[in-house]
């Protein structure tokens, strides 16, 4: 796979995964895409340093080496109704919220890609789709904070946080991606075995900025003034802009119009 270093391979006992573990990379996901053809399905390629990860909009993902979770998943997407693989990283940030719930934290969905404690950042997800000798693979890449502290945190644009901030102790990483791996595959089999409705009640539990005003602003740099009042079957937002009435919006991101605030749902 890799001339210049040997990962280490995790494979436990009736996972249905793989990790591949990497002292150093440039991107998890690049990496992934280059070899998506001769890794099998779930294999996971986990950076301990990674030197040019990516978000949404080609923003730097910045981690540290050591002490945050940096990988990549490698999903099967032939078989899935093209209209699903949109939900993608809906599904990831879902698993990533209900890991956190699992350590008795209240993490809310920032739709679509980001999780959210309390209005800051701990997690964020990129999906690529890669396609191959007819294969389509969804290449879903995370940047997880996991055990970096002030310093680091405040170099982000944003608020962040990080389950050390959280729970005042560190937190094992391979354990943490081992329960994030399981949960993320099942909440996949559950969109490819019954479609996105389970998942879809999941995530609006759990949407944060719902009837918040907020400035939505799509992939063309068109901006919407509005409410979020639902997520709709297919997974966009349903929104009550103030110009255009009651619209669906399917790609962009959320700000604030004035001081950025953070109410939980009810």
């Amino acid at each position: 796979m890799n001339k210049e270093q040997k990962p280490e391979i995790i494979k436990p006992d009736g996972a249905t995964y793989t990790i591949y573990k990497y002292n150093k990379l440039d991107s998890t996901n690049a990496f992934l895409k280059q070899h998506c053809l001769t890794l099998p399905d779930f294999s996971a390629i986990w950076a301990n340093e990674q030197t040019h990860g990516r978000g949404r909009f080609d923003r730097v993902w910045n981690s540290v080496p050591g002490q945050d979770l940096t990988f990549s998943l490698m999903l099967p997407l032939t078989s899935l109704e093209q209209k699903l693989r949109q939900n993608i990283t809906q599904i990831a940030a879902l698993s990533v919220a209900q890991l956190l719930e699992g350590y008795g934290l209240k993490p809310y969905v920032k739709w679509p890609n980001d999780v959210l404690i309390q209005g800051k950042k701990i997690s964020g997800i990129l999906c690529e789709i890669a396609e191959s000798n007819e294969n389509v693979y969804g290449i879903l890449g995370i940047g997880f904070n996991v055990n970096s502290m002030g310093k680091s945190l405040s170099c982000i644009d944003i608020p962040a946080t990080s389950f050390r901030c959280e729970l005042h102790h560190t937190v094992e990483r391979l354990e943490l991606l081992k329960k994030l791996l399981e949960i993320i595959i099942n909440c996949f089999n559950v969109l490819r075995q019954s479609g996105f409705t389970h998942n879809r009640l999941e995530i609006k539990k759990r949407l944060a900025f719902i009837n918040e005003q907020i400035i939505f602003t799509d992939v063309k740099r068109d901006a919407y003034s509005g409410k979020i009042i639902d997520l709709n079957d297919d997974g966009t937002l349903l929104f009550e802009c103030e110009k255009h009435g009651i619209i669906s919006l399917n790609s962009g991101e959320i700000a604030f119009t004035q001081i950025e605030r953070f109410c939980p749902p009810e």
